[in-house]
């Protein structure tokens, strides 16, 4: 494991209405922005409770302590990938305003399907 680097980001979760089903988590080092990844809600969701996600992204919860627990997102394949280590209560209480946004169940009411339907076509 000589090859892990260690360094110290800030973590934005950033939610739209205008795309319902998705999270973006943007990472800001001590350089500025060092990377964006978006992925489903629902497992975000998912991951506050169970191990899950496959492929690229793959999240899950440590071991509640006195001290609370971590929320643990791995994202990449398993030669270039990054761990991150978050407090779940945070995560929980940012997601629990994005379902205040937009309920489960709800996302389908938020898509903007005639600018789907644009960008569908604008490469015929």
């Amino acid at each position: 494991m000589g090859d892990e680097i260690w360094v110290p980001v800030l973590l934005d979760l950033i939610y739209k209405r205008e795309d319902p089903f998705a999270v973006e988590l943007a990472f800001q080092g001590p350089t500025g922005l060092m990377a964006r990844w978006l992925f489903s809600r629902d497992l975000l969701l998912s991951g506050l409770h169970a191990n899950v996600g496959t492929g690229d992204v793959r999240i899950w919860p440590s071991r509640e302590t006195s001290a609370g627990s971590v929320l643990f997102i791995r994202l990449g394949q398993q030669k270039a990938q990054a761990l991150v280590a978050t407090r779940r209560a945070s995560v929980s209480e940012w997601l629990a305003r994005s379902l205040v946004s937009v309920p489960v169940g709800q996302e389908m009411a938020h898509v903007d399907w005639a600018e789907e339907h644009r960008l569908l076509l604008r490469d015929t």
